[in-house]
C-alpha cells in the first residue's frame, strides 16, 4: 500500500481487533498470527486483521524492531509485509546486523514450528537504499515463507521471475481490499471544489498520497505543462518524502495557476474533498508491483489513469482507466489527452471502477487470507 502516507511503527501493540460474536473461540483454540511489521494507521493491515478475528484468528501487531509475542504462547502464523522497515538503517553494518537477526529469527521460528507467510506488496525498497541487502534479504525471506501472498497473478508471476524460484506453487493471490465505506464520503463535487478553491466548470486531475521519486510526480507536472487544453487543473496533494522535493515541485510549478501544491500529511477526514473534487486520479508511477491508492480511487468511484504495470493491469481495466505503457515517453502524456478528450465519460467509467471495488470487500479477502493460513498449518 502500499498506503496515502508513510507509515509510524508501533512498539508491539496489539491490533486493534472487533471479534464476532458467532464466531469467538476459546483462546486455546483459536489460531494465533503476529503481523510484523504493524503500522497502526495502516486501513489494509487493521481491516483484514478486524475481518480475520471475526473469523476466529487472534492478530496481535508487532513493531518493524520489537521482539515476536513468543512468551504468550504458541505462536502459529508469523505474517510479514513490508521488509525493508525491519532491517534498513541509517549506516550499512547496522542494516547488516539487522538482517543477520531479522534472519536468524525466522530461522528460529521455523524451527519452533512457526509458520511463515509473506505478503509481497513490493519487489524492493522504492528508494533502493542498500539495494544489494534489500535482495539478499527479500529472497532469503522467499526461501523461509512456508507461503507468500501475491495481489495478483502477475505479480505472482513477478515474484518468481524476480527470486529464481523454481516453482511458484506456494505462492497464493489473495487481491487487495477495497475501502469502500472506509473513509467518509458525503461532501458534493460543488463543495470540495469549493473547499479547494478549484473551479466547478474545469477537468481536475489528482495526485494523492505521499511523495515519493518513483511515483513520479515530477514527470506529471511536466507532462501537464505540455496539455494544449483549456480549462484544465491540476492537484498534487501529500506528504513530501525528504526535504528537497518540496522545493522541486515549486519550482515545476512556478507562474502556473493552474497547478496546485498542498504539501502535507492528509488526514483521512479530507480524504473525501480531494476525491469529489477530481474527475480523474492519475498515478505516474515509475515502478510499482501492488498499489492500495489506485483501490482507493475505485472506491470513491473514479476514473484513473496509471501504468500498464504490476498488479494495475488486473485491477482496472480500460472500461475505467487509461492505462497507457510506462516504457513508451509520451505514454501518460497521451492518456492525459486521452482523458481530457473523453471527460464525458469519466464519471461513468467511475462507476465501473466502483463496481469492480465492490467485489474485494475485506470478509473475502480474510477468508482467502485464512484458506493461507490453514495450508500452511496443513503442510
Amino acid at each position: 500500500m502500499t498506503h496515502l502516507r508513510s507509515p509510524v511503527p508501533i512498539q508491539e501493540e496489539p491490533a486493534k481487533v472487533v471479534t464476532h460474536p458467532s464466531t469467538e473461540q476459546s483462546s486455546a483454540s483459536r489460531l494465533k498470527v503476529a503481523v510484523r511489521p504493524w503500522w497502526h494507521d495502516n486501513p489494509y493491515q487493521k481491516l483484514l486483521a478486524e475481518h480475520l478475528e471475526k473469523l476466529g484468528v487472534e492478530v496481535k501487531g508487532v513493531g518493524s524492531q520489537t521482539h515476536l509475542p513468543l512468551s504468550e504462547g504458541k505462536l502459529n502464523i508469523l505474517h510479514l509485509h513490508w521488509l525493508h522497515p525491519v532491517f534498513l538503517a541509517p549506516s550499512l553494518l547496522e542494516s547488516v546486523l539487522n538482517l543477520v537477526k531479522f534472519i536468524s529469527g525466522l530461522v528460529i521460528l521455523r524451527v519452533m514450528g512457526t509458520k511463515i507467510v509473506w505478503t509481497a506488496h513490493n519487489l524492493k525498497d522504492h528508494e533502493s537504499r542498500y539495494s544489494q541487502l534489500d535482495y539478499l534479504c527479500t529472497k532469503l525471506v522467499t526461501r523461509l515463507s512456508h507461503r507468500i501472498i501475491a495481489h495478483g497473478e502477475v505479480a505472482k508471476q513477478e515474484i518468481a521471475k524476480a527470486f529464481q524460484m523454481k516453482s511458484d506453487c506456494k505462492i497464493s493471490v489473495v487481491p487487495h481490499g477495497s475501502y469502500i465505506g472506509c473513509y467518509d464520503n458525503q461532501i458534493s463535487s460543488i463543495e470540495a471544489r469549493n473547499a479547494l478553491g478549484l473551479s466547478e466548470s474545469s477537468f481536475v486531475l489528482l495526485f494523492l498520497g505521499s511523495i515519493r521519486p518513483y511515483k513520479g510526480v515530477l514527470e506529471l507536472i511536466a507532462a501537464f505543462k505540455q496539455l494544449q487544453h483549456p480549462n484544465l487543473q491540476l492537484v498534487i496533494a501529500g506528504k513530501p518524502f525528504d526535504e528537497e522535493t518540496p522545493a522541486l515541485i515549486e519550482q515545476a510549478i512556478a507562474g502556473r495557476d493552474d497547478i496546485k501544491f498542498i504539501p502535507g500529511f492528509v488526514p483521512d477526514s479530507q480524504i473525501q474533498v480531494y476525491m469529489n473534487a477530481c474527475d480523474v486520479v492519475v498515478f505516474p508511477y515509475r515502478d510499482i508491483l501492488t498499489s492500495g491508492a489506485v483501490l482507493l480511487a475505485m472506491s470513491f468511484g473514479r476514473a484513473c489513469i496509471a501504468p500498464r504495470k504490476g498488479c494495475i493491469r488486473e485491477t482496472l481495466d480500460d472500461s475505467g482507466a487509461f492505462l497507457y505503457d510506462p516504457a513508451i515517453e509520451s505514454g501518460l502524456l497521451q492518456a492525459m489527452n486521452q482523458a481530457i478528450q473523453k471527460r464525458a465519460e469519466v464519471s461513468r467509467m467511475g462507476e465501473h471502477n466502483h463496481q469492480l471495488a465492490e467485489q474485494w470487500n475485506w470478509h473475502r479477502i480474510a477468508e482467502l487470507t485464512l484458506n493461507v493460513y490453514q495450508s500452511c498449518l496443513r503442510g
